[in-house]
């Protein structure tokens, strides 16, 4: 009996020394598990960003390993420390893929650094029975550029317009309006904002200066600027907006400068648009005297009424006499005033002479010796001087035939 258990223990020991012989074997070409590392920025804010790390490791053994004091830090091109982190680690079975995750804040301080460099240092081992430990220091470095993440930024969309004010003899004043959407997750700021008009035919008629703001992730925003164009502006058939700027990506306390640039057309408004009050308040009156030989003198008194603050030219004044003799009219005079300046906030009177000759006094067939009555029709053209668009205005009063006066 004590020969048979000794037999078993010697038999016993042999299988076990076989073994571990074989197992020793089997460490001496373990192979180090494959390791995946992933740094992934989310969250980004103005302020901070959340840097998610992501490390796997494939166990490609017939035995269990184990991973210890895993140790990550990532530092910037220029040396700077933005991640310290401690992932505990633990077993991973044969053939098993073991992922550990870990996150924590991070900021850079002013500019975005080229790439990232994250070092991993730890220990990985295996124990067989609590008896034999084999260990492998792990020590190993990725680099991750960043460009992509500037890359990803959609320049925000832009909507320019102007409101057209009050107009001076000097210019217009208008107030240009930018409304600004961002479409980004991260907060942009808009700064060193002008904005230059020219004509369809390239001439420079304005400019204005707009305070750049901060537009917040995924809002819009209106910012509003005052300028003044040039009276010829006017005349231009579109009005050209140019805007340039600076859009400045403000990501987890840094900050990546980009030109923006953008265009817009704008019709011109018209004169009568950009007057608070039409000079249209006017008066015409007409003075006769006759001679024997000369026919009929009239006298034209066109007076207009000035509300506005600037100063009008009047032009291409006519006047028109017709005679009417029941329900047939007949022209019988017609002249023009020389053009004339309309003082401003004021009643300007503008004056001429006419001659209406005795044969065209004279009744023609169907007509009465003496008309019903004269109609006197003046129209003209208002303009700034220097500007191409001109105001229409007219009147028209009716006088009896002074056949008194014969």
């Amino acid at each position: 009996m004590k020969k048979l258990v000794v037999l078993s223990l010697v038999l016993a020991t042999i299988l076990n020394i076989i073994s571990g012989a074989f197992i020793f074997l089997d460490v001496q070409t373990m192979n180090i598990p494959e390791t995946t590392l992933k740094l992934e920025l989310i969250n980004i804010t103005a302020e901070e960003s959340l840097l998610q790390t992501t490390i796997s490791f494939d166990n490609q053994n017939s035995f269990p390993i184990f991973l210890q004091n895993l140790t990550i830090i990532t530092i910037t091109d220029n040396g700077e420390i933005i991640n310290h982190l401690f992932i505990e680690g633990g077993e991973t079975k044969a053939h098993e893929n073991k992922t550990f995750t870990a996150t924590t804040s991070i900021r850079f301080n002013g500019s975005i650094p080229n790439q990232l460099t994250s070092r991993i240092t730890g220990t990985c081992g295996i124990l067989f029975l609590g008896i034999i430990k084999k260990t492998f220091p792990l020590k190993f470095a990725i680099v991750t550029s960043l460009n992509n993440i500037i890359n990803q930024f959609t320049i925000p969309q832009i909507h320019l317009a102007a409101n057209f004010s009050e107009i001076t003899e000097k210019g217009v004043n208008f107030t240009g309006i930018i409304e600004i959407t961002n479409p980004n997750s991260i907060d942009l700021a808009i700064e060193n904002i002008s904005i230059n008009i020219n004509t369809n035919t390239g001439i420079h008629v304005g400019t204005m200066t707009i305070q750049g703001n901060t537009i917040p992730a995924k809002t819009s925003k209106q910012l509003t600027g005052v300028g003044s164009l040039l009276l010829k502006a006017l005349d231009a058939k579109v009005l050209r907006m140019t805007l340039q700027g600076e859009v400045i990506a403000l990501i987890a306390g840094m900050k990546k400068t980009m030109n923006l640039s953008f265009s817009a057309d704008v019709i011109p408004p018209r004169l009568e648009q950009l007057l608070s009050d039409l000079p249209t308040d006017v008066s015409l009156t007409a003075i006769y005297k006759y001679t024997i030989t000369g026919g009929l003198h009239d006298q034209i008194i066109f007076e207009i009424k000035n509300p506005n603050k600037l100063t009008f030219l009047a032009t291409d004044i006519t006047v028109k006499i017709y005679r009417i003799d029941r329900n047939k009219t007949r022209l019988i005079s017609n002249a023009t005033l020389a053009d004339g300046i309309i003082t401003p906030q004021n009643i300007t009177i503008l004056q001429g002479d006419m001659i209406i000759s005795l044969i065209q006094l004279w009744p023609h067939v169907g007509e009465r010796l003496f008309a019903d009555r004269l109609q006197v029709i003046l129209r003209a053209n208002v303009t700034i001087q220097g500007l191409n668009q001109t105001i229409w205005i007219g009147v028209i009063v009716y006088q009896d035939f002074p056949f008194q006066r014969l």
